[in-house]
């Protein structure tokens, strides 16, 4: 469980069972997220990578990324049966700065290396 307020949701029902539609994650403001996000956007995802996992083999799964995808939220995506990405929606795993350390030499100069629209 969240502290109150920290989860954006609408509520909606679906074949008669009541379920909640995240719409975000909310750290401003609270205590744990004073100085930065805090911890509860990587709850957040948590549980939301449990979940699709667990429902990967039960229903269809699928991701629509409309807009840049970053680290936990590209993995999240992949986590589905289908990705539908728009053409500037990319997904980012890493930078290219902890490519470069990896590699142990200068490779690539920016994200814009690693992928786009052209992928």
């Amino acid at each position: 469980k969240f502290d109150e307020g920290v989860v954006a949701a609408k509520e909606a029902e679906v074949d008669g069972k009541k379920i909640y539609i995240i719409e975000g994650i909310i750290g401003e403001g609270l205590k744990s997220t004073a100085g930065g996000i805090g911890v509860e956007n990587l709850q957040g995802s948590g549980v939301i990578a449990g979940e699709t996992s667990r429902a990967y083999n039960d229903i269809f799964t699928l991701s629509y990324v409309t807009g840049r995808s970053v680290g936990i939220g590209a993995y999240l995506n992949r986590l589905g049966q289908r990705v539908i990405q728009m053409v500037n929606g990319p997904m980012i795993l890493t930078g290219f700065g902890a490519l470069n350390k990896l590699l142990g030499k200068k490779v690539y100069t920016s994200q814009d290396q690693l992928g786009g629209p052209q992928v």
